[in-house]
């Protein structure tokens, strides 16, 4: 004979209580662990953020373009806006670049975020004749170290 008596359905529900509280305490746990990874590591931080801004630039770049306004200059916009980021990243990094260089490269960046979709055609050459310059100034001021901008 077996003393298996079966369990009421009370004693049934508190086993699933538990269980569930010890599973949540568990994956509360994993998720503080990765919230602390992710703080801690400001690279991986931007690689699982930036998804979301790169979704809505090429749905916004989408709508220009079904709408009959030029998207291309708007996906131009946003490739140079990554190209500036970069240069203030690596500026920041050479301490043999002047901080007057790094403060002209945070504003013109700022002003290129902030130009309206409406004058794109006429000031995105401007932008990116100053990225020329800002490439040439961060070349000049760092003769031996190799900067290298991606593209």
């Amino acid at each position: 004979m077996s003393n298996d008596k079966p369990i009421s359905e009370k004693q049934a529900t508190k086993k699933k209580l538990i269980t569930n509280l010890v599973e949540l305490v568990i994956w509360l746990a994993l998720l503080g662990m990765c919230y602390v990874y992710i703080q801690n590591h400001p690279a991986e931080k931007i690689s699982f953020f930036s998804w979301y801004k790169v979704i809505y630039q090429q749905t916004e770049i989408f709508f220009q373009n079904l709408f009959g306004h030029n998207g291309e200059l708007l996906k131009q916009k946003y490739s140079l806006e990554s190209y500036y980021q970069v240069m203030i990243t690596q500026a920041e990094e050479k301490p043999c670049i002047a901080p007057e260089v790094v403060k002209d490269l945070h504003e013109t960046y700022a002003a290129l975020q902030d130009e309206p979709k409406n004058t794109l055609d006429h000031k995105l050459q401007y932008y990116i004749n100053k990225q020329y310059e800002f490439d040439d100034k961060l070349r000049k001021e760092c003769p031996k170290e190799e900067i290298e901008v991606e593209d």
